[in-house]
């Protein structure tokens, strides 16, 4: 995708790792406000639009743009999308009512119906204790079935595993004294090329 904040025609590039070139598709419908919280699953881009909000997905191979009418929770205050394994797409987020945090829901999509589903609750003493004050900032990322949250000056994880339904702390970052943000990366290839 091209720069979000000047260009509102927002064409797609798509890179092409055998014949080391770029290549322009189709364009992004320029009516959403994008986010920029996506997750790559089953050869799809799934993004977040703000406004208004809802779900697109761009289909790596051929560059075209689609709307998913799946209706995003109501008082949703906040999610991220998180690719699972087997196609499974995953949305995470605090509900809230008038600013006032209540819980944090995980969703799976269900792909036939395109409905949002929910799979689980974060056990209150566990949100109590990874968001100590109602307004703080947490992520959340994933990899395969397994989900970890983290928030600010936080010191530790919590992990979620999806399959086994277990929730456990993790060890946090060894750079978490330095009040640094970090990315989690794990380099990998999500897309089959043929």
């Amino acid at each position: 995708m091209s720069d979000v904040y000047g260009d509102k025609t927002l064409p797609t590039e798509v890179y092409d790792s055998k014949l080391d070139k770029w290549s322009l598709h189709q364009i992004m419908p320029t009516f959403n406000l994008c986010s920029s919280k996506m997750a790559f699953c089953d050869s799809h881009l799934y993004l977040e639009t703000l406004s208004p909000l809802g779900l697109m997905r761009c289909e790596v191979d051929t560059g075209q743009w689609k709307h998913v009418p799946a209706k995003f929770p109501r008082s949703l205050l906040d999610g991220y999308l998180v690719a699972g394994a087997k196609k499974r797409l995953f949305l995470v987020g605090r509900i809230g009512h008038y600013s006032t945090l209540q819980s944090m829901r995980i969703w799976e999509l269900d792909h036939a119906k395109l409905v949002w589903v929910e799979i689980c609750r974060m056990p209150p003493k566990y949100f109590r204790s990874l968001l100590r004050i109602s307004a703080e900032r947490f992520d959340c990322f994933g990899q395969d079935n397994l989900l970890c949250f983290t928030s600010w000056n936080q010191g530790k994880g919590l992990l979620y595993d999806v399959d086994k339904k277990v929730w456990s702390w993790i060890a946090g970052c060894v750079l978490q004294s330095c009040s640094s943000q970090v990315c989690f990366y794990e380099p990998r290839f999500d897309a089959s090329i043929y």
